[in-house]
């Protein structure tokens, strides 16, 4: 234990000393944040609500009580606040206009939805969406009506009428509470100060590939081999000091967003150290375990290559709705740790559920534990031949 600590103490120091790599951690962000924040400052601002022109489309195939009620959702005030909505009679029409782009998004009221929903059946609409960012708010106001649809299910399941749910329990359930625009909106300067910062931690597999090189591949190394170290205990100290380097960069990234930026990062700034002190463990320990199946070269390269993709599918560059709703790249975007983390800490600053914070703390943590076992078999293998003996 001792030695571990002396190691992770001596790393520290050694980062400290790196001038050209901690200057690069910390500004990279920075500037980056500047740019795209400053670049982008009208895309996320939330000084008028009118400046976010989204246009909807409804097409009603149904004609029930409850398509008429979903109608009159979208035309209450709050909503036309933020978003105008315009009926069509066909698919066809609607699509003209989308194809135009004098629309961000079609929502198709199918036949049999009224119905189905009165006797608490599934049931399913359309959404034809042109990938801009304004789609996913239409589809965020429409998932708000949806949520109120459960309830005139649930009064259908404990055997209250249908008919009657629908005229003494719809109106108040649906009309009576429209979204509301007031709270926290994102602005592009706090979006990617967020983003950025995650990004930066995604480099910090830097720090693995040098654990594996100084241990394996220079004078240092071979010095190390010779000595009584168990090897487990090096690699140990080693992570540890790089995460704790790792951690002191976020710690100052977070000061300067916060207080010289007056970026938000909500009231639970705990949450966000943590989280981002999680990922910096499983990078490292990925760089770690891919320097170790490979070449540092090999997985320097493979690694430059993936940070990019990480981050764009997780809307670090830009937020795309397509991403979120095609289910290929939702499925991917739900096992990347960068994107889990960032979901979660926009979830704790500006709300939401879309994500259940113990399902995705739980990825997390079997992907750490994944990648270190990765990393201990592949010591073992080096060290003491294969697992098999």
């Amino acid at each position: 234990m001792r030695t571990m600590v002396n190691i992770c103490f001596s790393t520290i120091k050694q980062n400290l000393r790196d001038r050209r790599s901690l200057t690069l951690m910390l500004l990279l962000p920075i500037v980056l944040t500047l740019i795209l924040g400053t670049a982008l400052s009208k895309v996320g601002t939330n000084t008028t609500t009118t400046s976010l022109n989204i246009r909807g489309g409804i097409v009603n195939q149904d004609q029930g009580p409850l398509a008429a009620s979903m109608i009159d959702f979208f035309q209450e005030k709050q909503i036309r606040a933020i978003m105008q909505t315009r009926i069509y009679k066909t698919v066809a029409d609607a699509n003209k206009d989308l194809k135009k782009q004098n629309l961000d998004a079609i929502i198709v009221i199918t036949k049999g939805f009224s119905a189905a929903a009165e006797s608490g059946q599934s049931h399913h609409l359309d959404f034809i969406t042109s990938g801009d960012m304004e789609s996913s708010a239409v589809r965020s106001i429409t998932d708000s009506f949806l949520k109120r649809v459960n309830a005139v299910q649930a009064l259908a399941a404990i055997g209250v009428s249908p008919q009657k749910s629908v005229q003494t329990h719809l109106d108040p359930l649906l009309s009576d509470h429209a979204l509301s625009v007031k709270g926290k909106v994102p602005e592009a300067s706090g979006y990617y100060a967020v983003t950025m910062l995650i990004m930066i931690i995604l480099f910090a597999y830097n720090y693995g590939l040098n654990v594996v090189r100084e241990s394996l591949h220079s004078p240092i190394g071979y010095r190390i081999q010779s000595l009584p170290v168990h090897p487990m205990s090096y690699f140990t100290g080693k992570a540890l000091g790089h995460i704790a380097t790792v951690f002191l960069q976020i710690i100052l990234l977070i000061s300067f967003f916060k207080f010289i930026y007056k970026a938000d990062f909500g009231d639970h700034l705990w949450l966000v150290l943590g989280l981002c002190f999680l990922l910096a463990f499983i990078v490292i320990l990925a760089g770690t375990a891919l320097a170790l199946l490979f070449t540092e070269k090999t997985a320097d390269a493979l690694m430059m290559f993936l940070v990019p993709i990480a981050t764009f599918l997780s809307g670090g560059y830009v937020k795309l709705s397509f991403l979120e709703t095609n289910p290929v790249t939702s499925a991917i975007r739900g096992f990347m740790p960068n994107s889990l983390v960032q979901t979660l800490i926009f979830q704790d600053i500006y709300g939401g559920s879309g994500l259940s914070p113990a399902s995705a703390v739980l990825k997390l943590l079997i992907i750490l534990a994944a990648v270190l076992l990765l990393v201990a078999a592949e010591l073992r293998r080096r060290n003491y031949g294969s697992l098999s003996k």
